[in-house]
């Protein structure tokens, strides 16, 4: 397939026919057209062409009549205007001799009676001699007949308006025009045989008409069929240009001719300018071929030279349209159409031009600031809705265009609404935490968009640093997690070291002080280093939690039984309010020890000592409340939020016992069973307020 769509001479065999039938064809239809006068007659004295003969021909015997009138003496005529006039009614005999023509006529009066003039023997009755009677009429000595009661009306006119009845019409009116002065009126009788005499002489204008009737007539059919015949022949062939446009053999792509190097649009102006120039002459060629006179040139010389002129015309316009057609097609294979075409490089320049204009017009309106602009929207509206109102009354326009700039404004105000509702929705939700949260900047006022577009950027902004902080926070748990587990194996083995140091018999009092200097440290050592590894799965959520039904009164009085000894020592009284009956709480049981037991540890560590601690239990609105407070022994100098991080004491010089993660790990383990941990500092007075759900 390919190799036959790239063969130049399959390619130049098909240009050849499409030539040469497309000659042939239109050849054959413009001999088709001129049969055209002669197709659908019951009778070839039905045509235009013999109506136009009868009339022709009765306007030869008006003339002839004139002629006939004329008097030279009267008229004053010279010799050689009385020559003139012989010579004029001789070849007028001449020609409307019955010998020499078909054409039969008589003149008579408009009362009947016979005027003496016909060209019909004696014997002959025009009735029965021709097939159609033919009527004209025409006033005494003029050269011109008409075919009209209203022609003729307006003829007299002419002459003496006044004389004619106006309420006479038809014949009537030739009575009365006959009874004055005016001139007298002929009414001409005429008509042609059937069948004209072709014989001898009398081949005249109507013996041709008869003939080309015949041939036209018997010819149209098969013009018409070799002309349908030969111009699908050769759409064929322009199918087959086509297919095969644009192929060459042993390239698989569309290849571009000269033709696809000329801008489409102007390719198809020439085209169309040649194309229409062809078929304007072809028409003009065909008209003359249906309008001329019937003489024998229709079968001669000046005939083919017509019916071949034009053919030639034709299949010029045709190639035309094929040309115009293959480089479409050719341009359509490669994709270039929009490409190669002036008017698209045109649009697209002006399209260039216009948004490089807007762009600019919105950069320059951009570069002022956002309260200019607003003042001078507002100036240019104020200056609209005066000019309106001025001439509201006056215009049912202007009043129109008032009505559009309130509708304009309108439609303004509710997108700037919507876009601000979608700003306030999105930064509400970024202030809730939905840090992943995307604000839709799309058909967003420019102000806004601006506006959502740094809201977006924050929201990555804080999502980046939150998750920087949690890789952090990540890192420092693992660390301490895994530099406790590396610390409890030497720490192990330390303790059972002095242990086994204590059981043994030391004679030696400052080995004995060591000893038990050893042992507190380490224990205190092992004390920090649990610490740190509950504090890390705590603040990572590892922890598991079993929550269930805890009586909270029990748990606070067996805490205190484990801290009353030590409290005791620095002389601190422990207060304690409950509320009557049990109070229960949802809690995990060993968590929550594990919160109270930090809490009265942080008192026996830095309460003031001879001073009470309070213990307040509460319950209501479906939660319970654990509040400790007690007076600091050190100030504190530390906002309450900082006391809650981990390593962090009241006191700095960190000359106590404390680790400063008690209360960061009560937090965490609050948190965890569902609860809230809160401090509140006021002065030297601590307090530490634990809420956990109610279980009834």
């Amino acid at each position: 397939m390919k190799k036959v769509q790239g063969n130049p001479l399959v390619k130049w065999t098909a240009v050849l026919l499409f030539l040469a039938l497309t000659f042939s064809g239109a050849r054959e239809g413009m001999a088709a057209i001129a049969c055209l006068p002669y197709v659908g007659t019951g009778s070839w004295q039905e045509t235009g062409y013999f109506q136009s003969l009868i009339w022709k021909w009765e306007s030869d015997v008006a003339a002839f009549c004139a002629d006939m009138q004329a008097k030279p003496e009267e008229d004053g005529l010279t010799y050689i205007e009385r020559q003139q006039l012989e010579q004029r009614l001789e070849a007028a005999r001449a020609r409307l001799a019955p010998s020499v023509t078909n054409f039969r006529y008589r003149v008579r009066l408009t009362d009947g009676a016979e005027a003496g003039i016909s060209n019909l023997s004696e014997g002959e009755s025009l009735e029965r001699l021709v097939d159609t009677v033919y009527y004209a009429v025409f006033l005494s000595g003029q050269r011109y007949a008409v075919q009209s009661m209203e022609e003729l009306r307006n003829i007299l006119d002419q002459f003496q308006p006044e004389a004619v009845p106006q309420e006479l019409e038809g014949e009537e009116a030739f009575d009365g025009a006959a009874q004055t002065e005016l001139p007298q009126v002929l009414v001409i009788e005429c008509g042609v045989p059937a069948v004209p005499d072709s014989t001898g002489g009398k081949q005249d204008e109507f013996a041709n008409l008869y003939a080309l009737w015949q041939v036209g007539r018997d010819e149209f059919p098969n013009r018409l069929s070799n002309s349908l015949l030969l111009l699908g022949l050769a759409l064929g062939c322009l199918c087959l240009l086509l297919w095969t446009a644009g192929c060459r053999e042993g390239v698989e792509k569309t290849v571009l001719s000269w033709q696809e190097r000329i801008w489409f649009d102007v390719y198809c102006i020439l085209m169309l300018a040649g194309g229409i120039g062809a078929f304007a002459g072809a028409w003009e060629l065909c008209g003359q071929m249906y309008w001329r006179s019937l003489d024998t040139w229709a079968f001669g010389s000046e005939y083919d030279w017509l019916l071949n002129g034009g053919s030639l015309l034709l299949t010029l316009a045709a190639l035309c349209a094929a040309l115009t057609l293959r480089t479409l097609t050719v341009r359509l294979k490669a994709g270039n159409l929009a490409r190669t075409t002036l008017c698209s490089r045109v649009v697209q320049w002006m399209a260039k031009a216009i948004h490089k204009g807007i762009q600019f017009g919105r950069e320059l309106v951009r570069a002022f600031p956002f309260l200019w602009r607003v003042l001078v929207a507002y100036g240019v509206y104020f200056c609209a809705n005066f000019f309106f109102l001025l001439n509201l009354p006056y215009s049912t326009a202007a009043g129109l265009v008032w009505f559009a700039l309130h509708a304009a404004l309108l439609l303004l105000l509710c997108w700037w609404a919507m876009g601000f509702q979608r700003l306030r929705q999105g930064s509400r939700a970024i202030a809730a935490g939905d840090l992943d949260l995307q604000i839709d900047t799309r058909h967003m006022p420019y102000d806004l968009r601006c506006h959502a577009e740094d809201l977006n950027n924050i929201s990555i902004g804080l999502a980046g640093a939150v998750d920087e902080k949690m890789r952090s926070e990540r890192f420092k748990a693992e660390l301490i997690t895994n530099v406790s587990h590396d610390l409890k194996t030497p720490l192990t083995s330390i303790i059972n070291y002095v242990s086994l140091l204590k059981t043994t018999r030391q004679d030696d009092p400052t080995a004995l002080e060591y000893i038990e200097v050893l042992d507190r440290k380490s224990q205190r050592l092992k004390k920090l280093t649990e610490d740190l590894v509950e504090a890390s799965k705590a603040s990572t959520g590892v922890l598991s939690v079993s929550r269930e039904k805890i009586g909270m009164s029990q748990l606070m009085d067996q805490a205190l039984g484990e801290w009353t000894e030590k409290l005791e020592a620095r002389k601190l009284t422990p207060v304690i309010t409950l509320p009557e009956g049990e109070t229960w709480v949802y809690a995990d049981g060993r968590h929550l020890w594990r919160v109270i037991d930090n809490l009265l540890s942080n008192c026996a560590k830095y309460a003031l000592e001879s001073t009470r601690i309070y213990l307040d239990l509460t319950r209501g609105k479906g939660q319970v409340l654990l509040s400790v407070k007690n007076i600091s022994r050190e100030p504190l100098n530390v906002p309450p939020e900082r006391l809650m991080e981990r390593f962090v004491r009241g006191e700095e010089s960190r000359t106590t016992e404390g680790s400063g993660l008690g209360l960061s790990i009560a937090r965490s383990l609050t948190e965890l069973q569902g609860g809230q941990f809160d401090l509140v500092v006021d002065g030297d007075l601590f307090k530490a307020i634990v809420t956990l759900p109610q279980a009834n």
